[in-house]
């Protein structure tokens, strides 16, 4: 039998225990090389936290609205998505390039994880005949609001 305070064929207690040692050693780095998702200790692949330091993307109603035509309405939107505005349409229009329109909210402002938001249908005309759109903004506690989505809509035919 084998005992580490035993002396036998030559084997001494800090031989035994230096491998002993060695081996736990060995052990417990190798523990360090197994992958293993750490989430919740340092934030989850999903964590989409807004830090700053990347500009949200400027969605406009239509690509091809001037940047003139988009400050005038993203005022409109701001005026209209403010949960105290009951729901009125807020006109806007841009002298220089004849442009106008409107954003009018649908619905009341809901909670949508950290954000608000605010569903809305909005009119740009200007050269050419009006077009309409609904979509979605949002924004964080004291922010501006910004559209995450939007796309053409039409009256529905009876």
């Amino acid at each position: 039998m084998f005992s580490l305070f035993e002396f036998k064929r030559g084997y001494s207690a800090y031989r035994v225990c230096g491998t002993l040692s060695v081996l736990s050693v060995a052990v417990i780095l190798a523990g360090c090389a197994i992958s293993t998702p750490l989430g919740p200790i340092f934030g989850s692949a999903e964590d989409k936290t807004t830090t700053g330091s990347i500009p949200e993307p400027d969605v406009r109603l239509n690509a091809s609205m001037t940047d003139a035509d988009w400050q005038q309405a993203k005022a409109a939107l701001q005026a209209a998505m403010d949960p105290q505005n009951p729901g009125a349409s807020i006109p806007w229009s841009n002298a220089a390039t004849g442009a106008h329109g409107s954003v009018t909210p649908v619905a009341e402002a809901y909670v949508d994880g950290k954000l608000t938001c605010r569903s809305f249908v909005a009119a740009h005309a200007g050269s050419n005949p009006a077009q309409w759109y609904q979509g979605k903004s949002c924004r964080r506690t004291s922010s501006a609001w910004s559209i995450l989505s939007v796309q053409p809509w039409a009256l529905p035919r009876a």
